[in-house]
């Protein structure tokens, strides 16, 4: 929700809903589930199994559609990180928010969207399917097992324009070699 953002890798960060249950080892100190419990957005927390999301305004919906104005006038790349507050592929996202996502996404062919997922055993079915050139999607990895047992599903996604890997939190060695392609 912030039209910039002080992460590196990307030029703003779009949140469609607020909420998320952790799924591993590489959640067991999640900000985002820290600003949610600080913030009680809206008078309640949204993490955890059937505790509701909480999508974000119409306003803040209405950001990224004038960032792909300003990028069609200017030509400027604006990579925008998508759900540091949530999980595009969690289970307990209603289907309709994640397709008006995807219809947003469409909407706006001048961003790079970056979607990063610790689920991303979720994509192949909770994707709309087709092409969507400017998506990139990542896996979080964060030790050897994870990446032995995600990164081959990040290989087969089909329909985005690039793959990657987050390796946050480091919390054990990975052998990367054996994924060169």
């Amino acid at each position: 929700m912030a039209e910039v953002t002080g992460i590196a890798w990307t030029d703003s960060t779009f949140n469609p809903w607020i909420g998320c249950t952790k799924v591993g080892p590489g959640c067991d100190h999640c900000y985002a589930e820290a600003l949610d419990k600080r913030h009680r957005w809206k008078g309640d927390t949204h993490w955890g199994v059937g505790k509701p999301r909480m999508r974000t305004s119409p306003g803040n919906w209405a950001k990224p559609l004038a960032w792909n104005r300003a990028r069609l006038k200017d030509g400027k790349t604006h990579r925008v990180f998508c759900a540091s507050l949530a999980d595009v592929f969690d289970n307990e996202v209603p289907h309709d928010w994640r397709a008006d996502l995807f219809e947003l996404i469409q909407e706006t062919p001048a961003l790079p969207w970056l979607l990063l997922t610790k689920r991303i055993g979720n994509v192949a079915k909770m994707h709309p399917g087709g092409l969507y050139e400017n998506v990139w999607i990542g896996a979080t990895i964060v030790n050897q097992e994870e990446a032995d047992r995600d990164i081959p599903k990040l290989l087969a996604v089909e329909g985005v324009a690039k793959r990657f890997v987050s390796y946050e939190p480091a919390l054990g060695p990975v052998n990367w070699l054996k994924y060169r392609g």
